[in-house]
């Protein structure tokens, strides 16, 4: 067994090593997980570049969210049993083949969620959860729109508001991503520039829509103001991403006359505040909505734990459809799976 470590930060393909991982014995009110498969997220490499919000305690085994089962019980533990399929919520520590925690960091997973499924449960529909949640809890048919639907947490939200009754005005980067986010049930998609946003407000207007109060912005510059634009008066604007890497432009008039509420969200923080046993109750929900099909992901490809390198080059490159999977030792690799 194995398990992948950084000494220094850096590019991860340069500074990732893989190393011997002897098999661990919990303790009391512990327990011994053996890992079936774990993402490669965008957080996950700026983790390792020193880059991310939180900084690695060196050495540290990256990896925030994969998914394991059950392997042994430490004395007192009752909760769960051997073969327990299993979420760890302690992050980072997932690109390994053993992990040990303590019951109470465990989130024991229905049966019949599929492995890849499972592992991409921690980070993206949690976020896209407590987006729709950022401005309390949204009123069933109220309008949300977002940037960067075709993104793996854009789909999640388009994905959950649809189970929550919302209703998504979505743009994307590309035309051919309009199909994907419609077929995952958006209402509305568009592509991101003027053009888009006039016919968002047409179709709106044809629809006698109220303007969209929750506005998710996960890329910045001009994108982000388009938001601002379609939202109505006292709206709130959350921005979690910044992928065109421009600041936010925000209008005196947004702020004056609109009276828009501009905030931030990071999953770390929010799920710090929720605490243990609120995320716990959140992970219920979301492997609900994933075991009943309303919930998926699409996977792009998924690597052996040896082939750690190509993985990262692939995590890293901009031309993928989906996330990538490290998977671990007696697990055999997911195949790719398609979105509906």
């Amino acid at each position: 067994m194995s398990q992948l470590v950084i000494n220094r930060t850096g590019p991860p393909a340069d500074v990732v090593e893989l190393q011997p991982q002897p098999r661990p014995e919990p303790g009391p009110g512990e327990v011994l997980i053996r890992m079936q498969a774990a993402a490669i997220n965008p957080a996950d490499l700026n983790f390792i570049e020193g880059t991310y919000g939180t900084k690695p305690n060196l050495p540290c085994v990256p990896g925030m969210e994969g998914v394991g089962v059950i392997e042994a019980l430490g004395e007192g533990v009752t909760s769960l049993s051997v073969g327990s399929a299993v979420l760890p919520l302690p992050a980072p520590g997932n690109w390994a083949s053993w992990r040990i925690l303590p019951v109470g960091r465990v989130h024991g997973l229905p049966k019949g969620l599929e492995v890849p499924q499972a592992a991409l449960l921690r980070v993206n529909p949690a976020t896209a959860w407590g987006l729709l949640h950022a401005a309390g809890t949204p009123a069933g048919g109220a309008w949300v729109v977002q940037n960067a639907a075709s993104s793996a947490a854009g789909h999640c939200v388009i994905q959950i508001a649809k189970s929550l009754g919302l209703r998504t005005l979505s743009f994307v980067r590309r035309p051919e991503s309009i199909a994907v986010c419609e077929a995952l049930g958006a209402d509305l998609v568009f592509v991101d520039d003027a053009e888009g946003l006039a016919a968002a407000r047409t179709a709106l207007a044809a629809r006698g829509a109220p303007a969209p109060r929750l506005a998710l912005n996960a890329v910045g510059g001009d994108s982000a103001l388009r938001l601002m634009d379609l939202l109505g008066p006292h709206g709130t604007h959350v921005t979690y991403g910044a992928m065109a890497r421009q600041p936010l432009k925000v209008p005196n008039g947004m702020l004056i006359f609109k009276g828009l509420n501009l905030r931030g969200f990071w999953l770390s923080g929010w799920a710090a505040s929720m605490g243990d046993q609120g995320m716990t109750e959140l992970y219920q929900k979301l492997a609900g909505l994933a075991l009943q099909g309303q919930l998926r992901q699409q996977i792009a490809a998924s690597y052996p734990l040896e082939q750690f390198r190509a993985a990262l080059k692939h995590a890293a490159g901009g031309a993928r459809n989906g996330k990538i999977l490290l998977t671990f030792p007696e697990e055999v690799s997911p195949a790719p799976q398609a979105l509906p």
